[in-house]
C-alpha cells in the first residue's frame, strides 16, 4: 500500500529508521526534526499519515497534534511516545490521534500501524465518493450502502420500479423497509404522485378502516365532513402498508376487495369509485408463516406477495456499519451547532463487532448519543452507549483500561437490566432502584436507552 508519510521527531536515529523502513516498502516519506518545521510542511503538502513524537523541545506533541488537526482533519496522526500511559493515549485520541506507537517499536509494528491508518483513510475517502454517487441516483435518497447484499437489493429495486406489481418487503425491525419502499416509488413512473405510508399496528380496527377507506359526512359521531382515505388520496401514487401482518382478518377482506376490483367505498357511502394506486407492504416476520398460522388470509397473501424483497440485517451488511456511522455523524454536524470530526479507529472497531439487533435504527441512535456526549473532536469508545461495548453474543464486556469507561459499562448494563425487569416503566424502575426519576432519565439518555424499547 503506497502513501505519503510525514515523520516529525527530534531524534535523528528515529527519523532515519522510519524513513529507511517506509521508503523500502514503497512509501513517499518526508522527515522533520522540529514541530514548527513539520507544521509548515503539512500546511504546504498533502499527507496520508503523520508520525509525531509526543515529547519534543519547543512545541510538545499534543499542541502540535492540535495544530495539525486544524490544518487537515482527514490526515491520520500517529503519536510516538517513550512513556505510554492510558492517560496520554486517551488524551491523544481525544485530540484527534488515530493511534500511538510506544518506543522502541519494530519495523513490523511501524508498517502495520501505517497500513491500518492509510487503509482507514482510503475507506473514508471511498465512503465519501459512494455517498456522493448515491446522492446522484434518483429515488435512492437516504439509502446508504456499499455491501454486496444491499447492492443486490437496490438492483432489484431498480428492476421492480418499472412495473406496477405489488411488493412485500420483509426484514427485521430497523432494517429500513420504508426507505426501500420510498426508493421503489421514487424510481417508478408514479414518482411525481403521492407516497402515503401507514403503520398497520398503530391504530385500532375502526380507525384503521377509516384511514384506509375514508368516510362520508355523518358516517359516525364527529364525522362533520367528507374525508378521503389513503387508497383514494394516493391516486396515481403509492400506498405503503407497514407491518401489514397486524391487519385484522376483517380488514384483510376489505383490502383484498379493493385490490381485486380497484374500487373503494367510503364509510357511510353508497357508491364505489375507481382508485389507482400501487401497493407496497412490509413485515418484520414471514407473511407466509402468518398465513400458515391462520393470522393472514391466503388469498390476500398471494395478491400482495407478487414479489418479495428480503432486506438483510445490518450484521450481514459487510462494510455498511462504518459507512452508515460516518454518514450519521455528517448529518448530525449539518443539523446542529456541535461539530465532530469523526469516529476513531477503535470506535469503528467496536461498532463493527457489535451485532446490532436493532439494525440501522439502533446504530443511528447509538451514534447520535455518542455525538451528543463526546467532549473531543473524535468519538471514542467511551462515548458510546455502554451496551455497545459488549462483544457479540453479550458474553462479556470488551476489555477497557480506564475507570470512566468501565463505570459507564456497568451503569449501562445495570440500567438495561432494570428497564427490562420493569417493562420499560420509568416510574417503576425509579422506585425499584431508589433513584430519583429525573436522575434515572438522565442516566438513560447517557446510556442511549429508551423506555419504549423495553415494553412488551
Amino acid at each position: 500500500m503506497s502513501g505519503r508519510v510525514l515523520v516529525i521527531d527530534d531524534e535523528a536515529a528515529m527519523l532515519e529508521a522510519c524513513q529507511e523502513t517506509l521508503v523500502y516498502h514503497g512509501y513517499d516519506v518526508t522527515v522533520c526534526d522540529r514541530a514548527e518545521e513539520g507544521i509548515a510542511v503539512a500546511t504546504r503538502l498533502p499527507f496520508d499519515v503523520i508520525l509525531l513524537d509526543l515529547k519534543m523541545p519547543g512545541k510538545d506533541g499534543l499542541e502540535t497534534l492540535r495544530e495539525l488537526h486544524a490544518i487537515d482533519n482527514t490526515v491520520k496522526k500517529v503519536m510516538i511516545t517513550a512513556f505510554p500511559t492510558i492517560s496520554t493515549a486517551v488524551e491523544a485520541v481525544h485530540e484527534g490521534a488515530f493511534d500511538y506507537l510506544p518506543k522502541p517499536f519494530s519495523p513490523d509494528q511501524l508498517l502495520i500501524t501505517i497500513e491500518r491508518a492509510i487503509g482507514q483513510k482510503r475507506l473514508a475517502e471511498e465512503n465519501q465518493r459512494l455517498r456522493r454517487a448515491l446522492g446522484l441516483r434518483s429515488g435512492f435518497e437516504g439509502v446508504i450502502a456499499r455491501s454486496p447484499a444491499m447492492m443486490r437489493v437496490l438492483d432489484l429495486v431498480e428492476r421492480l420500479a418499472e412495473s406496477d406489481s405489488s411488493v412485500v418487503i420483509e426484514g427485521e425491525t430497523g432494517t429500513g423497509k420504508e426507505l426501500i419502499a420510498r426508493s421503489l416509488h421514487g424510481n417508478s413512473a408514479r414518482r411525481d404522485a403521492a407516497f402515503l405510508p401507514i403503520d398497520c399496528g398503530a391504530l385500532p380496527d375502526n380507525l384503521m378502516e377509516n384511514e384506509l377507506f375514508g368516510h362520508e359526512r355523518g358516517a359516525f359521531t364527529g364525522a362533520d365532513s367528507r374525508k378521503p382515505g389513503l387508497l383514494e388520496a394516493a391516486q396515481g401514487g403509492t400506498v405503503f402498508l407497514d407491518e401489514v401482518a397486524n391487519l385484522s382478518l376483517d380488514l384483510q377482506v376489505k383490502l383484498l376487495r379493493a385490490l381485486q376490483e380497484r374500487r373503494v367505498r367510503r364509510l357511510g357511502g353508497q357508491e364505489d369509485f375507481a382508485v389507482d394506486f400501487r401497493l407496497i407492504s412490509a413485515a418484520n416476520e414471514s407473511l407466509e408463516r402468518a398465513m400458515h398460522e391462520g393470522r393472514f388470509r391466503q388469498d390476500l397473501f398471494y395478491r400482495l406477495n407478487v414479489v418479495t424483497l428480503s432486506l438483510p440485517p445490518l450484521r450481514q451488511r459487510e462494510g455498511d456499519v462504518t459507512l452508515l456511522a460516518e454518514h450519521f455523524v455528517s448529518r448530525l454536524n449539518e443539523a446542529g451547532t456541535k461539530q465532530v470530526d469523526g469516529l476513531g479507529k477503535a470506535t469503528l472497531d467496536v461498532l463493527e463487532q457489535y451485532p446490532w439487533p436493532g439494525n440501522v435504527r439502533e446504530l443511528q441512535n447509538a451514534v447520535e448519543s455518542a455525538h451528543s456526549l463526546c467532549p473531543g473532536p473524535l468519538i471514542v469508545p467511551a462515548d458510546l452507549p455502554a451496551r455497545i461495548l459488549v462483544v457479540p453474543g453479550g458474553r462479556s464486556p470488551a476489555p477497557v483500561d480506564d475507570f470512566d469507561t468501565a463505570r459507564r459499562q456497568f451503569e449501562g448494563q445495570y440500567m438495561e437490566g432494570l428497564l427490562r425487569r420493569c417493562d420499560g416503566n420509568v416510574t417503576r424502575a425509579a422506585e425499584a432502584s431508589g433513584i430519583h426519576r429525573s436522575t434515572l432519565q438522565r442516566l438513560m439518555r447517557r446510556s442511549g436507552l429508551r423506555s419504549e424499547d423495553f415494553r412488551s
